[in-house]
């Protein structure tokens, strides 16, 4: 254990920079933000800059981490001959990355908070509490799927970039063509839903954790089209969190798999 806290901490040091500039950006798009809403005089421009930068957080990790293997590519040999196991490194970079999502998370969670506090006012609607908490949940799932396949699609651009060189970026490129049509014909097909369309989480479960008791928020407001000015709550599965974590630890055990066997040859 102590050899993996050793390249932990290795990891945040490497990535404190690419924090470092992450945060700035943050925090001068909340000035801006804050900026107009003096300007307007409405509060709707802090609370609209602050769900982007919430969303923005989707990508925060796979962004992370090309910054972090940007960082230590000329390196990236000396990391190689780390005696940890390939799944060891990988979680010690992965864990590093979240660290910082973290940061970054309490961050513009709390300027998102406050914006959309001064919106809301007391009215009686969403629990935002419970919004936050199921967003937090969503973020974080999408955090860690996102850094396992960009940590996947490195592996894979640096095995084959020892034996094709630059061609590397085409096949890679070529090869996600390839995925996208695949996978787009697999949901087209109904195969898909065929393996995650089980398990059905009631819509009533979204309409009594998002809304306090004594709201005066309809159930049907969440669940009618969008079209009709209400916000949409699609059908969700518990078979489509099942799948997205079995191809998640699928691709994480196969990368791990490359860097033992295929990549420290290269």
């Amino acid at each position: 254990m102590a050899v993996w806290f050793a390249l932990f901490k290795k990891e945040l040091r490497l990535g404190s920079m690419g924090f470092l500039i992450f945060l700035i950006l943050q925090v001068f798009l909340m000035g801006v933000g804050v900026y107009f809403n003096y300007r307007s005089g409405s509060n709707a421009a802090m609370a609209i800059m602050g769900v982007t930068l919430t969303l923005s957080l989707l990508l925060y990790v796979p962004v992370y981490l090309l910054f972090n293997v940007i960082q230590e590519r000329k390196t990236f040999h000396l990391w190689m001959q780390n005696p940890l196991s390939a799944w060891s490194m990988l979680l010690a970079k992965l864990s590093g990355s979240l660290i910082y999502f973290t940061g970054s998370l309490v961050v513009i969670g709390t300027y998102t908070w406050i914006s959309l506090i001064r919106i809301i006012d007391g009215s009686e609607g969403f629990s935002l509490f419970r919004v936050a908490i199921l967003a937090t949940l969503v973020l974080y799932w999408t955090a860690v799927g996102g850094g396992v396949n960009f940590l996947f699609l490195w592996t894979i651009l640096r095995m084959m970039q020892s034996r094709i060189g630059k061609l590397a970026w085409v096949v890679l490129i070529i090869g996600i063509g390839v995925y996208t049509y695949i996978d787009t014909k697999l949901y087209q097909s109904g195969v898909i839903d065929a393996l995650t369309h089980w398990g059905r989480i009631p819509q009533s479960f979204f309409y009594h954790f998002l809304v306090p008791n004594g709201s005066t928020v309809p159930s049907g407001y969440l669940f009618k089209p969008s079209a009709n000015g209400s916000f949409s709550v699609d059908t969700v599965y518990i078979g489509s969190f099942v799948f997205d974590l079995l191809i998640t630890g699928i691709l994480f055990l196969i990368t791990t798999w490359l860097m033992d066997h295929e990549l420290e040859a290269s």
